[in-house]
């Protein structure tokens, strides 16, 4: 399928990532091991799973804030457990849900003054209890406000009204834990993979198993998507053998799947993502730097192209169609998880020299807005997705939904947005200009920082506070590289003795080998002058013979000694050169470290004058 050559408008999708100072550092990612993406996106904000030093909790980043983040940014901590997924509301960008270890899932609204804020959000607005084991994924329904997805390791799905606090369905014969949960194009069906190899698909308002069929054999995790508003799935997981596989699906019959994709030999889960707007499927790995996209026609999945980077990736978010930068063809928008402290974003856009608005390539995406209140999806109610023209995004920039209003007595969800059939309101901007403006809140902006504000002069006790913060956030990184550096010498150091370890018994083999032939030569005129002396007599005496026959066993011994001491001596050959070789990278890496550290001291004098020279104009 990958070398079919088609006309296509996505054809030359390319993407390219963020420079380091416009992507998100100085984060501390969790390292949980759990199958989770590790950050989820809106036109607003970005949210981490973070790795906190007891219970759970993540950080909610808005999307100017890019760099480094501040030393002691608050964060969303009331789980007692590690934070496995997080989810913003489909309808109101300051709602997000979160999942943990603890067996709960708590919504919580983004409060105005996030970014002034020193002490963390610890009050969640409702709770959500109920599941036996730890809560692994929590998935927005597309359509009806207020229903939520959760999948357990009890082995259970349960959709939840979040407004009342209730389980209205849940969803179970599952044999094994529930690898990934996804809603389709109208809401009214879930499917999700499962450890027991199964792929099933439920009606969520009834909790009837509409479809089952057998999925990928490994042993290894699994993930599905819907390929927007056809009945199609795509899962990837991994064959008996442990290749990676793309398996595309009928969700009318799921007796064996249309397309079936070896993609490599890799061990990293792949991590789908289907553009409904654009019908392009992007297959991205755990643990490479590749991003491969597909686009879906005729029950077909054509290979267009793929990026390639040599940082590899954790996990991805999508900023959804209503956040991308459309006047410059952006099409998708990934958060790439870099290490455990990097979050970087990918843009693939489409080639075009025109400036006006592509209506062929943007065609009306979802709005923000639900089609339905919760009692209304539950009671049967069937509609697709709001959606708002793109044009409108085009020409006023990232659409931000959600009221902002708070969520009344505690445990109820407020209303994202009106349910007036009227179109959903642009972002305010500040003044127009020619490229796409930051997306703004609806409400009054919040303000600059105060170092920001303040015009070039004596600085201020806020400035000296703000360098010493910085130099001391310096000298722990200092502190870091020191370690790494040593980390570093002491794996170069052990190399290099594994290397003369190798180079030693490669001398030895050698040796065995030379004695070898040396006996075998000796051996063979034995038997030559034994063969001379006996030639001309017609018995030979036993006795001689019995030697002969000896002489002639100990030489085919030599002889197989000799080829395995020969196999063994070129094997040390391979080791030495292997050796030489991780040296050699390791010398490199540490002249690396060291030349960062000398940056990060040199950083570190500049600033600690500076803030000394702050103090000095204060006095």
């Amino acid at each position: 399928m990958g070398s079919i050559v088609r006309s296509s408008k996505f054809r030359h999708i390319f993407g390219t990532a963020n420079k380091r100072e416009e992507s998100f550092e100085n984060l501390r990612i969790s390292v949980s091991a759990w199958d989770t993406n590790f950050v989820t996106a809106n036109p607003k904000y970005i949210s981490v799973n973070w790795n906190a030093g007891g219970g759970g909790a993540f950080c909610i980043v808005p999307q100017t804030l890019v760099g480094k983040l501040r030393g002691e940014f608050p964060l969303f901590s009331a789980h007692s457990g590690a934070v496995l997924d997080t989810a913003f509301s489909p309808f109101d960008d300051d709602v997000v849900a979160s999942a943990a270890e603890d067996h709960q899932v708590m919504i919580w609204r983004v409060p105005k003054d996030l970014e002034e804020r020193e002490e963390n959000v610890t009050e969640p607005v409702a709770v959500l209890g109920g599941h036996g084991r730890k809560v692994g994924h929590v998935v927005w329904n597309p359509v009806a406000e207020g229903v939520l997805a959760v999948s357990s390791s009890d082995n259970t799905v349960k959709i939840w009204d979040v407004s009342s606090g209730q389980v209205r369905q849940t969803l179970g014969g599952f044999k094994d834990a529930i690898l990934s949960i996804a809603w389709n194009y109208d809401g009214s069906l879930i499917a999700a993979t499962c450890r027991d190899k199964k792929l099933r698909i439920f009606d969520a308002r009834t909790g009837s198993l509409l479809q089952e069929g057998s999925s990928h054999t490994g042993v290894k995790g699994s993930r599905v998507v819907w390929l927007g508003n056809q009945p199609r799935l795509v899962t990837t997981g991994f064959s008996r053998s442990s290749d990676r596989e793309v398996y595309l699906w009928d969700a009318d019959k799921l007796e064996k799947p249309i397309v079936t994709m070896f993609i490599d030999k890799s061990s990293g889960m792949l991590m789908p993502f289907y553009d409904g707007n654009s019908n392009v499927l992007y297959v991205a790995g755990k643990g490479d730097g590749n991003i491969r996209y597909y686009e879906y026609a005729d029950d077909q999945l054509y290979f267009l192209s793929e990026y390639a980077s040599s940082d590899p990736q954790r996990g991805l978010g999508v900023m959804p169609r209503r956040g991308v930068d459309i006047r410059k063809c952006e099409v998708m928008r990934f958060y790439k998880v870099s290490g455990n402290s990097l979050v970087e974003p990918i843009s693939f856009r489409v080639p075009r020299k025109s400036e006006s608005f592509q209506a062929d390539i943007f065609p009306p995406a979802a709005a923000g807005k639900p089609a339905m209140s919760a009692d209304e999806y539950f009671a049967g109610k069937t509609a697709e997705p709001v959606v708002v023209s793109m044009e409108q995004v085009f020409n006023n920039g990232p659409l931000i939904v959600g009221s902002g209003a708070p969520i009344a007595g505690g445990a109820a969800f407020a209303p994202a947005v009106s349910s007036a059939p009227t179109p959903a309101p642009a972002p305010v901007q500040a003044a127009p200009a020619a490229s796409t403006p930051a997306p703004v809140e609806a409400s009054a902006p919040a303000p600059a920082p105060a170092a920001q504000q303040r015009s070039p002069g004596t600085p201020s006790n806020e400035a000296v506070n703000n360098n010493s913060a910085e130099i001391e956030a310096l000298r722990k990184e200092n502190a870091r590289l020191k370690q790494e550096l040593e980390t570093a010498q002491k794996q170069q150091s052990e190399s290099e003795t594994s290397s003369r370890a190798t180079l030693q018994q490669l001398q030895q083999a050698e040796q065995k080998v030379r004695e070898s032939q040396q006996n075998i030569q000796k051996l063979q005129q034995d038997l030559e002058e034994a063969a001379n002396n006996n030639k001309n007599n017609n018995e030979i005496d036993e006795e001689l013979e019995a030697k002969l026959k000896a002489a002639v066993g100990d030489a085919e011994a030599l002889r197989s000694e000799l080829q395995r001491v020969t196999g063994q001596a070129e094997e040390y050959k391979s080791k030495l050169s292997q050796a030489e070789s991780d040296s050699l990278k390791q010398k490199e890496s540490t002249a690396a470290l060291q030349k960062e550290l000398e940056l990060a001291i040199a950083a570190a004098n500049s600033l600690t004058a500076a803030a000394e020279k702050a103090v000095e104009c204060i006095s």
